[in-house]
């Protein structure tokens, strides 16, 4: 942090920076994208949720997100910088829980994420390591970094060379806000298989599942270009009056 050093490529692609950090707890910001809000609350609350678990790892452990559900509380007039701070909730050996706040500049609460994380020891902890990258000199937002049928940016991975879990949900979030008339209020991603930046293409298929005048629902998968299924999501949309 007194470095001013990107965690990841991802990170120095987006611009976001971790200001805080301890056993249990992370603070982090990132610059509020123009027109994707809810991929940066996708992006930033993986990264500081992930965080407050990984600060807590003994030498030779890991983490890989299983399931990650965001809450999203507003997303109109956002501007300036998302501020995120990550706590842990409970662990044992093998699993963690653990909640991001994300507010705006005025202390407005924009959402909230609950990750649940595998806590893994073997041999590719020692392994995760990527070169330190430069900050982009304009922060890039999470839609550029991974687009329907496309292969992922190099830019997207994290520091285990794989598309961060954030930044690729926030293609099948797209996806669902495409199919129920707007973005989903809730959403959970399941993340079945990691996605390496490798030339490799992604794509989506979506069914609503739900179509009511008030509340819609619906469900999107995420798949490579062997027809793996990587990423599941489902949706909720609700409109009032």
């Amino acid at each position: 942090m007194a470095e001013d050093v990107p965690l990841a490529p991802v990170h120095a692609a987006v611009g976001a920076r971790l200001r805080a950090i301890e056993p249990g707890r992370a603070e982090a910001d990132m610059p509020a994208p123009d027109g994707d809000v809810d991929g940066a609350l996708w992006l930033l609350g993986d990264f500081v949720s992930g965080l407050a678990v990984t600060s807590t790892l003994a030498a030779g452990e890991r983490i890989t997100t299983l399931r990650l559900t965001l809450h999203v509380v507003a997303r109109d007039d956002v501007a300036g910088t998302l501020h995120a701070v990550g706590c842990l909730d409970e662990r044992d050996p093998e699993v963690a829980l653990s909640t991001a706040v994300i507010t705006d500049d005025d202390g407005r609460t924009l959402a909230r994420a609950h990750g649940r994380n595998a806590v893994l020891r073997d041999e590719q902890a020692a392994e995760y390591r990527t070169a330190t990258p430069d900050w982009s000199p304009t922060a890039r937002a999470p839609h550029t970094l991974v687009g329907e049928g496309a292969a992922p940016d190099p830019e997207a991975v994290n520091h285990a060379r794989v598309v961060q879990g954030g930044a690729l949900a926030s293609l099948p979030a797209r996806a669902l806000a495409d199919a129920l008339g707007g973005p989903p209020d809730e959403a959970t991603a399941t993340f079945l298989r990691a996605v390496p930046a490798d030339g490799s293409t992604v794509r989506t298929e979506v069914e609503v599942e739900h179509d009511g005048r008030r509340l819609r629902s619906g469900r999107a998968l995420l798949r490579d270009d062997r027809d793996r299924t990587v990423l599941t999501m489902t949706g909720l949309r609700y409109t009032p009056g």
